[in-house]
């Protein structure tokens, strides 16, 4: 990722904001604060980001980047060189000789130009095609991957939107069937920020829910994983409330089991019923207990049941995933 930045002694450039392990920029020895002062021969030295990030588009071949660190104490210039991976009707050759440099160092992989584009936050990301196939999601950062419906469902359902309580799309469920989780790498509580190119992170929950269902063979998705989350209901956001049941009344909500796992959540609260009334409980919402009653780990019937036959005063347990990502 690159960003827009201006340093003390330096001046306004373009400096390299984050690096993941593993990847061609990090096995090239490029570091986060590095400022790139030149792509081939075209500088960056007091370059926007806009104009960045339009040069390392249109960049093929070999790609020669000229760096320093203006943070540290013994400015060394870096000189990286290397073949980037084919473009749409370009081609690569069998092998490259590095340029030599007149600076001390050995050249090394410089990452590829297709591996960076620019983002709606104003930064680059990875968006190679080969690598969104198999990226892994690396919580805390803002990850592109594609999964290949094959002719399945894409197999998840989500919670969410600017017109509910959770304000973002959030993945509630990865059913065992469908091609998400034959993919492997969503999984609930991961919050969605693009599809196919459409910005989820200001969009209402039919709104998405359409763009999902209407997703082509190959889905294209920018997501995003809190640090602290993992394939459990541990990172829920666990909340309390009391409904007062009237006499021959319900609950005003519905219930279904998860396709994948145990326990319930709510599939729909009631207009004008009194869960609706309370007002805090959503979509979404996993039941946790009732009145005390563990229902976690209950089957749907088991949970309904539960929750048909309290009376007066019932308090529920509820879990609801947490939006982690800024908009």
């Amino acid at each position: 990722m690159i960003i827009e930045g201006k340093h003390a002694e330096v001046g306004q450039g373009i400096f390299i904001s984050d690096i993941q392990d593993g990847s061609a920029a990090h096995q090239a020895g490029l570091s986060v604060g590095d400022m790139i002062l030149a792509v081939n021969k075209d500088t960056l030295v007091g370059s926007n980001y806009d104009a960045a990030a339009a040069l390392l588009k249109k960049t093929e071949g070999v790609v020669t980047l000229v760096v320093c660190n203006p943070n540290r104490a013994k400015e060394e210039e870096k000189l990286t060189t290397a073949p980037t991976t084919p473009v749409a009707g370009g081609s690569t050759p069998a092998a490259q000789t590095p340029a030599k440099a007149s600076i001390a160092g050995t050249p090394k992989l410089a990452p590829p130009p297709g591996s960076l584009s620019p983002s709606p936050s104003g930064k680059l990301k990875v968006e190679d095609d080969n690598l969104a196939l198999t990226a892994v999601v690396v919580p805390g950062t803002e990850t592109t991957i594609e999964i290949n419906k094959d002719k399945i469902g894409l197999g998840l359902s989500i919670v969410g939107g600017t017109d509910t309580l959770l304000g973002a799309i959030v993945v509630h469920e990865v059913y065992p069937d469908g091609a998400a989780m034959k993919d492997g790498r969503l999984m609930p509580g991961d919050q969605i920020l693009e599809c196919n190119g459409e910005d989820f992170r200001n969009i209402t929950h039919a709104k998405a829910l359409s763009a999902l269902r209407q997703t082509p063979a190959k889905v294209r998705m920018v997501v995003f994983r809190d640090e602290a989350s993992d394939s459990s209901k541990a990172d829920l956001d666990v909340m309390e409330l009391e409904i007062a049941k009237k006499p021959g009344k319900g609950l005003g909500l519905s219930v279904v089991g998860m396709k994948n796992g145990s326990g319930v959540y709510i599939s729909d609260i009631v207009p004008g019923g009194a869960a609706s009334t309370d007002g805090r409980m959503m979509k979404g919402d996993y039941i946790l207990s009732v009145n005390g009653v563990d229902i976690s780990k209950m089957t749907h019937d088991e949970a309904a049941a539960v929750l048909k036959t309290s009376v007066g005063k019932v308090n529920i347990k509820f879990g609801r995933y947490k939006a982690k990502k800024n908009k």
